[in-house]
């Protein structure tokens, strides 16, 4: 009898979850229809560096997005999955950018510095990602984008951090156009 209880309990249980995360599909049952267009975009994180100083940790929204090591040898961070955005970007969306660079850390090993960072005005694309790039004097940059760096179509055509020419980063180090080509690099 106590086992019959339990299992009739269990299953009354799971149906009211099984109600609670399921979409609905017509206003017959009382649930709303939820249309492809109001879902969120789920975006791998990943994160560029284009300054001097490795970033130990950043996290967006409380997702950790790895460590990216400083501009010469760097892509990028490890691809981590998920960050959620609207379908349709909207004027004055913003993330919750924290991280950690390496100068932060000899001061305070538990410090974080955070800054609610706007994201760059986006279509929606139905796989890709959501790029946090961090730039010299602690500028901050967040795109969604189905491209990466060095593509034609990446956001205002930044190139690899590991490539790009200091402080020109739409250019290559080797571009005959960057001012001051960092030495450290070797040509591509």
């Amino acid at each position: 009898m106590v086992r019959a209880a339990a299992w009739f309990g269990l299953v009354v249980v799971l149906r009211f979850v099984v109600v609670g995360c399921s979409r609905g599909t017509g206003s017959d049952s009382g649930t709303v229809a939820v249309s492809a267009e109001h879902e969120p975009m789920g975006l791998n994180l990943n994160g560029l560096n284009y300054t001097e100083v490795p970033i130990g940790d950043f996290y967006v929204n409380g997702t950790w997005g790895a460590a990216i090591p400083a501009r010469i040898g760097s892509w990028g961070s490890k691809v981590i999955c998920c960050v959620s955005l609207p379908h349709e970007w909207h004027p004055g969306l913003m993330v919750m950018v924290q991280w950690q660079d390496d100068n932060l850390y000899k001061k305070d090993p538990d410090a974080m510095a955070h800054r609610e960072v706007p994201v760059e005005k986006y279509e929606y694309f139905s796989d890709g990602f959501l790029w946090v790039l961090f730039f010299p004097n602690d500028k901050i940059r967040v795109y969604a984008s189905q491209w990466g760096p060095g593509s034609p179509n990446f956001p205002e055509g930044l190139q690899e951090p590991g490539e790009s020419c200091p402080e020109h980063f739409t250019l290559k180090n080797s571009d005959p156009r960057c001012p001051a080509p960092d030495k450290r690099m070797k040509p591509s």
